[in-house]
């Protein structure tokens, strides 16, 4: 049997099968067009909406930490909160209406200490759409790593603790103040450049201070001159023969002190000495790479350079030369008798020769000033501060609580309040965390 044929008014013949699934097309095309295009732009408006809150939340977080600070009462102990109340803000002027997008939130922001930060727990109403009871609901259950990425957290400290005893090491010996770094350590004192220097705590311390202690050292140098009988008649001092005088008095021989170091072979006389070292040009590298000469880049001896900063040499090297003289003086008549040099005048030798001052050897460094008196004119006192460090440790129980407890159940255990227990220097306490946020 046939199948009978629909035509529509012109005679064109009508596909039943294809007319039977319009309203299928036409759903399918909504389905796949329109309705995607309506899911994005929901999308859209709730992230805006989303980011509008998150920017009053910061608003709110700013103001109640510019509050707590002003106020004096920002927790400093691990685990300790504080409750801010959002009404507060407005009335001292933290916060406007404009602020919170034209609205007078209620509420309160609690500010809890997080290791180095804080956690703002926010229960902000009245705000419009970003009312916490209008944009969330309740919480989740508690959670060991911190929530990232959830507006709205809150902090739950737990608290354990370990019995303290604190000990400390021996002193140290003396550091000079070259010997210790230009910067002050964590512990608010300038600590040794060789840190390995100081004492030794054992494996199961925990470093909990160092501290210094100061003392001066001295030493001393005298100045010592030669001393004679009579006045006579003496020239000044001179390598070589006066005019005028005759004699030589070789018992008041002096040295010159010696010449800078030249290039220049100096001329050879028979009461002079020369020395001779290699000279090389000293640099060190600035930031940039850069050579930076020593002295021009002239050459120069090695003592004469601070070699710690510029370091390195080129390779060219020359031989520099330094010399000095013998002098003596030159006399008429009676020789006069030195003595050999003395800081005070020995027996028969009444006059000093000012001109043959001789700054002696410094001495050792000692702690007590003792015999080195600054009181006679020949001698030369110095002093150094010294430091010396010793290292304050704890050695730590075990964990006292078979798990840690929440603050009031703590609080409960330890008869006191967790301010006081955290002050006292016979315990170590330990704050552990869990986390929990507002269900989207």
């Amino acid at each position: 049997m046939k199948r009978q044929a629909y035509v529509d008014e012109e005679g064109n013949v009508i596909n039943q099968s294809l007319e039977s699934k319009r309203p299928l097309l036409s759903f399918l095309f909504v389905f796949g067009t329109i309705l995607p295009i309506i899911i994005i732009i929901i999308i859209i408006v709730i992230a805006f909406q989303n980011n509008h809150c998150l920017k009053i939340y910061d608003n709110l977080k700013s103001a109640s930490l510019k509050y707590a600070k002003d106020q004096g009462n920002l927790p400093s102990l691990e685990g300790e909160s504080i409750n801010v109340r959002l009404d507060d803000l407005y009335s001292d002027e933290y916060l406007t209406s404009t602020s919170t997008d034209n609205n007078r939130c209620s509420g309160n922001i609690k500010i809890t200490k997080y290791k180095d930060d804080y956690v703002y727990t926010i229960d902000a109403n009245g705000c419009g759409q970003c009312s916490v009871n209008k944009k969330y609901g309740g919480w989740s259950a508690e959670q060991s790593a911190y929530p990232s990425g959830k507006a709205i957290v809150d902090v739950i400290p737990y608290y354990n603790y370990y019995e303290k005893e604190t000990n400390h090491t021996k002193w140290t010996d003396y550091f000079d103040n070259s010997e210790l770094s230009d910067e002050t350590s964590k512990y608010g004192i300038k600590l040794p450049l060789d840190e390995t220097k100081l004492p030794k705590v054992p494996s199961e311390g925990k470093i909990s201070n160092i501290t210094n202690e100061t003392t001066y050292y001295y030493r001393y140098r005298n100045i010592s001159w030669k001393w004679y009988d009579i006045e006579g008649d003496y020239s000044n001092f001179s390598s070589e023969q006066p005019s005028g005088y005759a004699n030589k008095d070789e018992g008041s021989m002096r040295y010159t002190e010696w010449t800078d170091y030249s290039l220049n072979y100096p001329e050879e006389k028979d009461y002079r000495t020369i020395q001779n070292t290699t000279g090389y040009k000293f640099y060190y590298l600035n930031d940039s790479g850069k050579k930076i000469y020593y002295n021009s880049g002239q050459y120069s001896a090695r003592e004469d350079v601070d070699t710690d900063k510029y370091d390195q040499t080129d390779e060219d090297t020359t031989t520099l030369y330094r010399y000095r003289d013998q002098q003596w003086r030159w006399y008429n008549g009676t020789k006069r008798k030195y003595s050999s040099l003395s800081s005070t005048a020995p027996n028969g030798r009444p006059y000093k020769d000012t001109e043959t001052e001789t700054l002696g050897s410094a001495t050792a460094w000692e702690p007590v000033l003792g015999v080195y008196t600054d009181d006679q004119d020949y001698r030369i006192v110095e002093r150094k501060i010294m430091t010396r460090f010793r290292i304050e440790y704890e050695i730590l129980s075990l964990k006292v609580l078979n798990k840690p407890l929440n603050h009031s159940d703590f609080e409960k255990k330890i008869k006191t309040s967790i301010l006081e227990f955290a002050s006292n220097p016979q315990y170590e306490l330990e704050v552990t965390y869990k986390f929990k946020y507002r269900k989207s």
